[in-house]
């Protein structure tokens, strides 16, 4: 039995590579058609950058350029298409040995066809396995490079926004004209702290101000901050009040870049690890509550295509001849929805319901529906 599970486990995989390489290079080709002047363009001022007296981008400098831009979202690819090109495959593995009477073979051997579908199933959790790694070790490092569009081409790394108003977990209210994602650096920095009841405690201005991993902070230059002072018997607070400034080296507060990219880019989160979500959660600078949606949804998703490859596998897992184009539709028209309404659950929070349970909840249909589908084959 090793040699034949080893035999269609290899089929799947090899299948589920030739597919997803096609579609990824269908995806980018499309991309590259239709903004092939911005790449070109690009090419030329970075060609140019290094040696003015160049007459332009040559071909190759395009490609490289075009390769350094798609080539980290290869991996961003299977993260979002996983389930589905493994549903493909597992179509095109099942089929196969459905024509070629492969299972017919099985059968006659005194093989069921649950056994022989098992190494597919075990396929997709291997798979499942690499988007594990995948998410939690080679995205988090690329995110920075994942969130740059074809306007950064020519610097490589997302553009700079600046920040018209943000709340810390202080409550303190922080504006900054510009934030660099590249160098983690804010400029132009102005920040009110204030009491609960809104009174204005303190302000901090500085021209700029860069991260500091190791201690936490934003190390500020030339900071200063005033605490409002009242002249003439006023009250603190008062329209009145003057402000005495002194230097101020440093702001204690949890919105860190990541925070700022979580904010700035909706589809950061899905870029973070497990660990980096974890300390995002410790403040409340970002919504807890959807940063456990993105920890608990990403796990939801492997077992939403583990349960969707045990739903799909018996149109295909036959014993009596059948027309398998007919077989493909009805896989299609039953498991496509069951599949998009899953990730539309896991993506979309529901009113009412727990942060966990609605990406949980597609777990808790879909298992069931998985079950009977594998129980119910003929064998």
């Amino acid at each position: 039995m090793k040699i034949l599970d080893r035999h269609i486990l290899l089929r799947f995989l090899g299948n589920f590579a030739i597919l997803f390489a096609t579609l990824f290079v269908f995806a980018i080709s499309i991309d590259i058609i239709i903004q092939w002047d911005k790449f070109l363009e690009a090419s030329t001022r970075i060609v140019k950058a290094k040696d003015p007296a160049s007459s332009g981008a040559s071909f190759l400098d395009v490609a490289i350029l075009i390769l350094s831009f798609h080539g980290p979202r290869i991996f961003q690819f299977y993260q979002y298409m996983m389930p589905l090109v493994a549903m493909g495959a597992m179509g095109f593995t099942a089929s196969a040995m459905h024509r070629q009477r492969e299972f017919t073979a099985l059968l006659a051997a005194g093989i069921s066809l649950r056994r022989a579908v098992a190494p597919i199933i075990v396929g997709v959790a291997l798979l499942c396995a690499l988007q594990v790694v995948n998410q939690e070790l080679i995205v988090p490092r690329l995110a920075q490079r994942l969130l740059q569009d074809h306007s950064d081409l020519v610097h490589g790394v997302a553009k700079a926004w600046g920040i018209p108003l943000a709340t810390d977990s202080q409550g303190r209210l922080i504006h900054a004209a510009r934030f660099d994602p590249a160098t983690k650096s804010l400029s132009g920095i102005y920040v009110v702290e204030r009491a609960p009841d809104g009174t204005v405690l303190r302000r901090i201005e500085a021209p700029s101000a860069t991260w500091s991993e190791e201690r936490g902070l934003w190390i500020l230059k030339d900071g200063r901050a005033g605490a409002p002072t009242a002249p003439r018997g006023e009250p603190t607070g008062e329209r009145s009040a003057v402000f005495t400034d002194s230097a101020i080296e440093t702001l204690d507060s949890d919105l860190d870049p990541k925070s700022l990219l979580l904010r700035q880019h909706a589809l950061y989160a899905q870029m973070l690890s497990l660990r980096e979500i974890a300390q995002l959660a410790e403040g409340s600078a970002v919504d807890p509550a959807a940063l456990r949606r993105y920890a608990v949804g990403r796990f939801s998703a492997l077992a939403v295509a583990i349960c969707m490859i045990g739903i799909a596998i018996p149109f295909f897992a036959l014993r009596e001849p059948a027309n398998l184009l007919a077989q493909s539709v009805r896989c299609a028209a039953f498991g496509l929805p069951l599949l998009l309404l899953s990730m539309v659950l896991l993506s979309v929070p529901l009113s009412r319901v727990g942060p966990t349970v609605g990406v949980v909840l597609p777990v808790a249909v879909l298992l069931p529906i998985a079950a009977w589908r594998l129980s119910a084959m003929k064998t």
